[in-house]
């Protein structure tokens, strides 16, 4: 199927030019974990998207010199022995995060970070934030995650769970740390420049393909560059099957070098740079995008009530910068365009 060109866009990656998207940065909280663990995350968002710091937290009633530039070991305490930041009976009103080079940074307030629902820290001492991780935009927290979550979200997951079917979608989440870089542009490579960037745009198309599959109507539209891969690819193939039997509208875009056969949905085929080198993943429920309050309720049911999309066009070989998002303006004119375009 294919509709009239809109004249106002040439190309998907136009299309993407003309949103701007905001500056967020991860910052890791009084870091107890190993270095490998900052430095998975470092590569998986990827130091070109989301700036990623390793910070230690400072009390109004500490000194510069006892707590600033140390980071913690594995066991809690920092390099030269001594207790870590997080023991040192912190004061509960504010906290400076201090970064190695002894220049200060964000001004926490305990009492925000508890009332924040994206913030899993609700306790009464200050000294028991440990291996959190904040997302920080304009000097405001955003959202938090623990680094145990999102290992077990991104860090610590190979894509061949995906390829395979062995992480299937009901086993898909998104940390706050991850829904909360929505409409964020971001830039990340394939291999060999990055072994897990890429990671990360498989974990949102999958919680996006979940949505489609929980709500069982509506459309999704997904490309794949060269239809085969639904072929080639057995937890691909899975989960398509699901979405196409929980009753989803569901549309199908690539080379059409081997076409998927018996699986219910509507294949578009093509050679143009659209097909070729974008990556998109947008579900659109059945009364259209909403606008879905993120305070008031969980990632997937924004989805699956509002709508989500992804669009990630390759810029250059094995580089991909894009944006994912639950704005519903965004999702409708992302939808919009695929129809009548591809």
């Amino acid at each position: 199927m294919s509709g009239v060109p809109d004249p106002s866009y040439v190309t998907l990656e136009q299309f993407l030019d003309r949103y701007d998207g905001v500056e967020r940065s991860i910052v890791v909280v009084n870091r107890t974990d190993p270095d490998p663990v900052l430095n998975m995350l470092t590569d998986t968002f990827g130091e070109d998207a989301v700036r990623v710091a390793d910070r230690s937290l400072a009390g109004d009633g500490g000194t510069e010199s006892d707590r600033t530039g140390t980071r913690s070991g594995p066991s809690g305490t920092r390099s030269d022995g001594t207790p870590a930041a997080g023991e040192a009976g912190l004061s509960g009103e504010r906290l400076t995060m201090r970064s190695p080079d002894a220049s200060e940074g964000l001004t926490l307030d305990v009492d925000a970070l508890r009332r924040n629902d994206a913030v899993p820290f609700d306790g009464d001492d200050p000294g028991e934030v440990e291996n959190l991780a904040l997302l920080v935009e304009d000097d405001e927290v955003v959202a938090g995650s623990t680094l145990g979550e999102l290992g077990d979200a991104v860090l610590f997951v190979n894509s061949d769970l995906y390829v395979t079917g062995s992480r299937t979608l009901a086993d898909v989440d998104l940390p706050s740390v991850i829904s909360g870089l929505e409409n964020t542009t971001f830039t990340l490579r394939g291999y060999p420049e990055s072994n897990r960037q890429k990671l990360l745009l498989i974990t949102i198309s999958r919680f996006i393909e979940r949505a489609a599959w929980v709500a069982g109507d509506g459309t999704l539209r997904s490309s794949f560059q060269r239809l085969s891969r639904i072929k080639d690819e057995v937890g691909t193939r899975e989960v398509y099957e699901s979405v196409v039997d929980a009753g989803v509208d569901t549309h199908l875009y690539g080379v059409p070098d081997d076409v998927p056969r018996g699986l219910d949905a509507v294949i578009h085929g093509g050679d143009s740079r659209d097909f070729t080198h974008s990556w998109f993943v947008v579900y659109r429920p059945s009364g259209g995008p909403t606008s879905v309050d993120g305070g008031a309720r969980s990632n997937h049911e924004r989805g699956v009530d509002g709508g989500v999309g992804l669009l990630a066009v390759e810029a250059e070989p094995r580089v991909w910068r894009g944006m994912w998002t639950f704005d519903e303006g965004r999702i409708r004119t992302m939808n919009r365009y695929i129809e009548r375009n591809l």
